[in-house]
C-alpha cells in the first residue's frame, strides 16, 4: 500500500518551455522511491496556488515545483499559513531563479531533480504582504515599476539584463517620493528613489549580495535608496557587489520582524518579480516556516 503522496506542479511556459521535458524524470524517481505521484500543469493565473492549497487539503508529503520565481511564489501562497503543509523540491526554470539562488538550490533542472536522491530538509522563512506572500523581495518606486514593461521576449533573449535596462531607463529620470517606515514603536521618513525589503541576500540574479540577510534569520530587511547621483551609483553597485549595500552613506537601512510602509505619492509594488500591492503596506515575516529540500552535501 502506498502511503506517500507528491504533487508536481509545472509552469509548461517557463524555461523556455522546456518544463516538461523534465516532468518524466521527476515522476520515476518519487515513484522509485514509493510515491504517488499527481502532476499539475499550470494554465492560468492562481492555478499553482490552488494546486499547492490542494496539496495541502490532501495532507501530501512533498510538493515539486517547475518553474521560476513567479510559480514558486504561488505554491508558497498556497501553502503559507496552512495548517498542514508539504516539504517544497524547487527544479528552477525561470530567468531570474532568485529564491533558488538565495538557498543554494542547483540551477541545472537535472541536478535540482536529484537533490530527490538524497535530501536534506531546511526551514525558511517567508514574507507577509498586506493578504499575500512573499519569498524573495518586495521594492517599490518607478526603478521597480519598471520591470513591468520587461517582455517574454526580451526575458527569453537577455534574462536579468532585461530587468537592469529598464531599471536604468527609470534611474536616468531621478525620480524621487517620500517613503514613511513604522516598524517597533519607531517611525522614519525621507525622500528615496527605490525601497527593498528582503527576506533573503539575493537581488536581480545577484547571488548573496547583502551580507546582514539570511534566509532564517526571522527578520524583514528594509533598504531605502536615497537619491544617487551617477558618481553615487558606481559606489553604490560596489558596495553591493561586495555585500555592504546597508553601508552606503545614500542608503538608510532597518530590520524588523513586522513594518508599516507608506509613500507619497503612491507606488505600486513589485513583489517576487510580479505587480503588487499598491502603497499604504503592511509587512511582518513568517519565521521558519516553510521546508525545503536540499542535496545531502
Amino acid at each position: 500500500m502506498i502511503s506517500k503522496q507528491a504533487m508536481i506542479i509545472v509552469n509548461p511556459s517557463s524555461g523556455e518551455e522546456k518544463s516538461t521535458v523534465f516532468i518524466d524524470d521527476t515522476e520515476n524517481m518519487l515513484i522509485t522511491m514509493g510515491y504517488h505521484v499527481t502532476v499539475k500543469e499550470t494554465k492560468n493565473e492562481n492555478d499553482a496556488e490552488n494546486f499547492a492549497a490542494e496539496a495541502c487539503k490532501k495532507m501530501m508529503d512533498i510538493i515539486s515545483v517547475m518553474g521560476g520565481d513567479g510559480t514558486v511564489n504561488e505554491v508558497l501562497s498556497g501553502i503559507a499559513e496552512k495548517e498542514y503543509r508539504p516539504v517544497i523540491h524547487i527544479i528552477p526554470l525561470g530567468t531570474v531563479n532568485n529564491f533558488a539562488k538565495a538557498l543554494d538550490i542547483p540551477l541545472k533542472p537535472k541536478e535540482a531533480i536529484q537533490v530527490l536522491e538524497n535530501p536534506v530538509e531546511r526551514l525558511t522563512d517567508i514574507g507577509k504582504i498586506n493578504n499575500t506572500y512573499f519569498m524573495n523581495l518586495v521594492n517599490l518606486g518607478a526603478i521597480a515599476e519598471a520591470t513591468y514593461e520587461v517582455t517574454s521576449e526580451q526575458k527569453s533573449k537577455l534574462g536579468s539584463l532585461a530587468y537592469f535596462i529598464e531599471g536604468v531607463k527609470q534611474y536616468t529620470k531621478q525620480d524621487t517620493f517620500t517613503v514613511t517606515v513604522e516598524y517597533e514603536n519607531e517611525l522614519k521618513q525621507l525622500e528615496a528613489m527605490l525601497v527593498l525589503i528582503t527576506v533573503t541576500d539575493t537581488v536581480a540574479g545577484l547571488q548573496h549580495v547583502m551580507k546582514e540577510v539570511k534566509a532564517d534569520d526571522g527578520y524583514l530587511h528594509v533598504y531605502a535608496i536615497k537619491e544617487i547621483s551617477g558618481f553615487d551609483s558606481v559606489s553604490m553597485l560596489s558596495n553591493l557587489w561586495n555585500g555592504m549595500l546597508k553601508d552606503h552613506e545614500q542608503v538608510a537601512y532597518w530590520k524588523a520582524k513586522s513594518i508599516k510602509i507608506d509613500a507619497n505619492p503612491k507606488k505600486v509594488t513589485n513583489i517576487d518579480g510580479d505587480e503588487g500591492h499598491a502603497t499604504p503596506l503592511s509587512l511582518s515575516i513568517l519565521e521558519k516556516h516553510i521546508k525545503v529540500l536540499f542535496q545531502k552535501s
